[in-house]
Parts: structure tokens; sequence; C-alpha cells
């Protein structure tokens, strides 16, 4: 976690949380810079998965 906040400059509590699924939202930019450190797309590290809200 704290190699990728150096890498993207995102705070080492942000990457946490993310990495935690303690977050609610992401933001675009957050992704875009976690899917450059990491070298992958956005549906490597998220996954879609259906509440039961209609």
């Amino acid at each position: 976690m704290s190699e990728l906040a150096r890498m993207t400059g995102l705070a080492r509590q942000s990457v946490f949380e993310f990495y935690h699924n303690k977050n609610k939202a992401i933001k675009f930019d957050t992704l875009n810079k976690i899917c450059w450190a990491l070298e992958c797309k956005v549906e490597d590290i998220l996954e879609y998965i259906p509440d039961d809200t209609p």
C-alpha cells in the first residue's frame, strides 16, 4: 500500500480504504492513477456485484 501510494501520489489512507473496500465512492482520477501504476485495466481491480435494489 505504501508503494502504491508513493507511485500514484495518493494518500496512504486512500489506498488503504480502497484496498480494504472501506470507501463508498472512488474518483475516476484515482482509478486512473491506480491503473497506471499497476499497468492494468479498471476491470482487473473492480468487480460489479449487484445489490437487491431495483
